[in-house]
């Protein structure tokens, strides 16, 4: 007798449903997640034996940021463990995941866009989502973070720094920096890449200095 066939989300929150919700479930299909009986599938529609052999599989961050972040938190032997910390700039998440896979307590994950942050996080009851919501005009955060990481752009760092550093209760804060952003805005025939090498050296030695003043 031929085995009736179910559709793919039926047969994941069958196997998954107490793990994960539906809408949970939707956008791991939606995000590339899902395999079934070995190939990747991406229409929650699509129908499959009830004996079918499903699996979900994730990189390990959502993005390619948090391998950024692990590096830099394991360079400078920095431990979040246990923190409230802020993420500013944290689009997709890849600093928030980062910092909940290393023990964070709670991640407050602020980004001026909107809809970026991925559906995992964005469900974890440890991140508070800030939406909409430049950093700069941010007064307070409530719990008050512990610790601040950031990855800004079309902003310079050493602008940012210090009021990042003031919401996290100056304690400290890791920055990626962005090179291309940090060129004074006055200088002819820039056009967004820097491909001079005295320039780029140029460029970080100004931050750099700057950061250490502050």
């Amino acid at each position: 007798m031929k085995q009736k066939k179910k559709p793919l989300l039926q047969l994941l929150m069958n196997q998954y449903g107490r793990k994960y919700t539906k809408d949970q479930l939707t956008a791991f299909i939606a995000c590339k997640n899902v395999y079934a009986n070995g190939e990747l599938t991406t229409d929650f529609r699509q129908t499959f034996s009830e004996d079918a052999t499903l699996s979900l599989s994730f990189e390990q961050y959502v993005s390619r940021g948090g391998y950024k972040l692990e590096h830099a938190l394991e360079a400078f032997s920095l431990s979040v463990n246990g923190l409230v910390m802020l993420d500013a700039g944290s689009s997709t998440g890849g600093f928030t995941d980062c910092l909940l896979q290393r023990g964070a307590k709670l991640v407050h994950s602020v980004d001026v866009g909107y809809n970026q942050l991925d559906w995992r996080l964005r469900t974890d009851p440890r991140v508070l989502v800030h939406e909409k919501q430049n950093i700069m005009t941010l007064e307070e955060l409530d719990p008050p973070p512990q610790g601040a990481v950031c990855d800004l752009s079309f902003r310079s760092i050493g602008e940012a720094a210090s009021h990042i550093l003031s919401l996290a209760g100056d304690t400290w804060l890791v920055a990626l920096i962005k090179p291309q952003f940090e060129v004074p805005k006055d200088l002819e025939d820039f056009t967004g890449v820097i491909t001079d090498s005295a320039l780029l050296v140029e460029v970080m030695h100004t931050v750099f200095t700057f950061l250490s003043e502050e």
